[in-house]
């Protein structure tokens, strides 16, 4: 049985490069929420309120409230623990 060839691996042997954080993973989120202490909080307008529940809901794990805060639908994130 031959092996199959794709151009695009590669095989190195000895050590791998240093990832961009120590988990391996970049997210503008993450970093944003790790630097981020408590009672610290920021403003949400509503376009993009879809997208930061669903990151807080990852990186926070519970360790946030989040809720509407006026009439034009702004929401506020606030890390509480």
């Amino acid at each position: 049985m031959s092996k199959a060839k794709i151009k695009y691996l590669e095989v190195n042997a000895g050590t791998p490069p240093n990832p961009m954080n120590f988990r391996g993973r970049a997210s503008k989120w993450r970093d944003l929420f790790e630097s981020m202490k408590r009672n610290d909080w920021f403003v949400i307008p509503k376009k993009d309120f879809a997208k930061t529940s669903a990151a807080a809901s990852t990186y926070l794990k519970g360790r946030y409230s989040l809720y509407k805060i006026n009439d034009r639908h702004d929401y506020c994130l606030i890390k509480i623990r």
